[in-house]
């Protein structure tokens, strides 16, 4: 493991966890204004259709296509050539982002139609629905933009500012509900004053890459490849395409799950958001991190050839991924009821909307290892160009989880969607990881050695977390759920210890090149 892995991890990680905390205060004051009601289900709905689209076009394929592609012009090109590359991108990417969104807009109705059709029984919350994502259509085309800008600062070993961009997104979203609490509109009028806020957010994000992305050497120009003679874009694209398949596993399956929560009492869209937030937690503050820098560091591996240093890369990132899941999964299990009511319950969400979002996150929570798994081995697959392998991952992901919601969400409402959801991804990880043995032979990292230990010392953490709020519950009701939380990982940590666990050697190394910049 090499200090600048570490920092790197270090970096985005702090970033991150900035940027979590923030889209946790976000999320409080919306569950303060708007709760779990139809005009919170309108408003995420209306979010997802533009996000979505970030996820499948942006930050998803976009993103796998063009930092390899990229990264592989900075190496065996120059950095001249790469600039090229990315206006080539840039522009392309306008052009057909700027149409996508005036499409949006023209066929809002059917679009939200084809998400959540039950929305059709209440024409007031569909008619909102329609508004809301007219206003934010344009949060693709900015958020798209912003991808591009991350690659070319990925590729740089840049990690910190892009990583840190969400947490500006949240900001001004935050100053947003500020100014809601100040002129106390209707509860229409908040819903849509939020919107615009969410849009405005999404611009800033993009922005502030852009005076990081000069300093690295960007400069713009308008130029076109219209008949797609460079190489590196005829690569993107090739890349690119089926990618949108092979990454779109989560957000088709979420899809799903809206499209039939549509039709189940009101709020549950806005459970299955919450606790599909709650579970982006842990993932966002530890798995995107692993998975950017492991991103990268894949892409330097295969345009050298070096398969040595693939498999040690991805041995180290899946631990490091086991090591920080697998803890979050037991504590969001035991402990997950008090975490819902202390970050939500306030203003309009109420104790019944505590206890329904917990019953979607208690079936999400053992998907935290898979999804993050998911995110380091894709990319490989991309980079070597075998595109058909995470597709039909992809494709037995959106089959299992299409046939669970369809089976268990009348009889089990929305545990039996967020069951579904955590079943498929399982399926998605376990062909991908299948898929990279084959291809490339075991790991070699001790990687079922190291799991067992997690999951050892996870479930000491999560008995010993348990009887921590037990007995403080009786005291002291928000002490009962913050120091358990501070003891459970102590004790976590503690185990570790004891069983030699490799990764908390690397993971007390973060920590500590964490602090570095701190001190500057």
């Amino acid at each position: 493991m090499t200090i600048r892995r570490s920092t790197s991890i270090a970096l985005i990680s702090f970033a991150t966890i900035i940027s979590r905390i923030l889209g946790l205060v976000r999320e409080q004051l919306f569950a303060f204004l708007l709760g779990a009601t139809n005009f919170a289900d309108a408003f995420f709905v209306a979010f997802r259709i533009p996000n979505l689209l970030r996820d499948l076009f942006a930050e998803g394929s976009l993103s796998t296509a063009f930092i390899p592609v990229f990264t592989n012009y900075l190496i065996k090109k120059d950095k001249k050539k790469a600039i090229l590359l990315s206006n080539y991108v840039i522009n392309f990417l306008v052009l057909v982002i700027g149409l996508l969104t005036l499409l949006g807009y023209l066929f809002t109705p059917g679009l939200v139609r084809f998400i959540a059709p039950g929305f059709e029984a209440d024409p007031s919350k569909f008619h909102l629905t329609i508004i809301m994502t007219r206003i934010m259509m344009p949060f693709l085309l900015f958020i798209s933009l912003a991808a591009i800008f991350m690659g070319i600062l990925n590729a740089h070993n840049k990690f910190f500012i892009p990583a840190l961009a969400p947490a500006l997104f949240n900001v001004v979203i935050i100053l947003t509900g500020v100014a809601i609490l100040l002129f106390h509109p209707d509860d229409v009028n908040k819903a849509i004053v939020w919107s615009a806020g969410s849009l405005l957010g999404g611009i800033i994000q993009f922005f502030i890459h852009v005076p990081y992305a000069r300093a690295v050497g960007y400069s713009y120009q308008f130029k076109f490849d219209w008949k797609f003679r460079e190489e590196g874009l005829r690569q993107i694209t090739r890349i690119m395409l089926p990618s949108v398949i092979g990454l779109a596993a989560m957000q088709i399956n979420v899809v799903v799950n809206t499209n039939l929560a549509s039709f189940l009492k009101a709020g549950s869209v806005s459970y299955l958001t919450y606790s599909f937030r709650l579970m982006q937690l842990p993932i966002g503050i530890f798995g995107v991190a692993i998975s950017t820098v492991s991103t990268a560091l894949i892409a330097k591996d295969i345009a050298r050839n070096d398969r040595t240093g693939l498999k040690n890369n991805i041995g180290f990132a899946m631990k490091l991924n086991s090591f920080l899941s697998i803890p979050s999964t037991i504590f969001f299990i035991i402990l997950g009821l008090p975490v819902v009511q202390l970050l939500f319950q306030h203003g309009k969400f109420n104790f019944a909307d505590s206890l329904f979002t917990y019953q979607s996150l208690i079936w999400y929570a053992p998907a935290f290892f898979f999804f993050s798994g998911i995110k380091i081995f894709a990319p490989v697959f991309y980079a070597v160009k075998k595109v058909s392998i995470p597709v039909w991952g992809t494709i037995l992901s959106v089959i299992v989880n299409l046939i669970l919601s369809l089976l268990t969400y009348k009889s089990m409402g929305i545990r039996g969607l967020s069951l579904a959801l955590t079943v498929a991804t399982i399926v998605n990880f376990l062909f991908l990881y299948v898929m990279f043995l084959i291809l490339y032979g075991n790991l070699k990292q001790g990687m079922g050695k190291a799991l067992f230990k997690h999951c050892a010392a996870g479930l000491i953490m999560g008995c010993g977390g348990y009887l921590f709020h037990q007995v403080l519950s009786a005291y002291h009701w928000t002490l009962s759920l913050v120091l358990p939380m501070l003891l459970s990982g102590l004790v976590y940590l503690g185990f570790c210890y004891l069983m030699k666990v490799e990764e908390l050697a690397e993971f007390i190394a973060i920590m500590k090149d964490k602090l570095k910049p701190a001190r500057k």
